[in-house]
């Protein structure tokens, strides 16, 4: 399954495409966006921006992990990433991941683009349970999940180690009941 592409109200979310490797390499590259995030590394190079263009390619096609690109409807402005990861068909659920240039932090737009997210997980996919994963120090980051209904699960303590430092990881989830009583209000 490809072609994915969808539209909010500001943002336009679409596959990526290999003219989008400088616009996601100033953003990926950004120094505020590494310190709170689980799976971005430090140094992100042309390489390695290429390669991982290939691997979302292959992951879409496997149907293992979605992600896509987001630009503000508008302009066209890449601004970030948004996806369903870790997807497992068998037990029918996946995980939520962003990340927003840091220029555009505070305007509503990772909410904007991860509630597309959860459209996609349980109105197409219809996936029983969509699971987020922040750092605890990344308050705004667990924000965005709970304004879009996501529901506090647990702390995994020092789970993940970044820069020779352990940091504690929130998780928070929605299961699908949860996410269709929100549409009808």
């Amino acid at each position: 399954m490809s072609g994915f592409e969808f539209y909010t109200d500001r943002l336009h979310i679409r596959e990526y495409t290999k003219e989008d490797i400088d616009d996601f390499l100033r953003v990926v590259s950004q120094p505020e966006i590494y310190p709170t995030t689980c799976g971005i590394p430090r140094d992100y190079t042309r390489k390695r921006a290429k390669d991982w263009l290939k691997f979302i390619r292959i992951n879409i096609r496997e149907m293992v992990s979605y992600e896509f690109a987001a630009f503000l409807k508008d302009s066209e402005q890449y601004i970030g990433n948004v996806g369903l990861i870790n997807v497992s068909m068998p037990h029918n659920h996946a995980d939520i991941s962003y990340y927003i240039d840091s220029n555009y932090w505070n305007m509503g737009y990772a909410a904007e683009a991860a509630s597309e997210m959860l459209r996609l997980g349980f109105e197409v996919f219809g996936f029983e349970k969509i699971t987020g994963i922040c750092m605890s120090i990344n308050h705004p980051s667990r924000r965005v999940m709970e304004k879009i209904g996501m529901k506090y699960e647990g702390t995994k303590r020092n789970d993940m180690l970044k820069d020779g430092i352990y940091y504690d990881l929130d998780m928070l989830s929605i299961l699908k009941k949860e996410y269709f009583e929100r549409q009808e209000l």
